[in-house]
């Protein structure tokens, strides 16, 4: 069964998604924020938003080419 895709965008689906989680005792404003981001988030948006978390800390680089006569 294939999903469709959602049809607003990522930041107005983690708005209603923090309306929700409004009411939850015992996180912080920012944690909830940052759970209703997941929440709110596709599979594929999910990918994307950790991705881009590594490469701002420097851990994804490309590939470097192996150069080896063996292949």
């Amino acid at each position: 069964m294939k999903r469709r895709s959602p049809t607003q965008p990522l930041p107005k689906r983690a708005a209603r998604m923090l309306a929700k989680l409004k009411r939850v005792r015992g996180l912080t404003d920012a944690e909830k924020s940052v759970y209703a981001l997941g929440l709110a988030a596709t599979p594929e948006e999910r990918w994307e938003l950790a991705e881009n978390f590594i490469r701002s800390l420097g851990y994804w680089k490309p590939l470097k080419r192996k150069t080896s006569v063996s292949c």
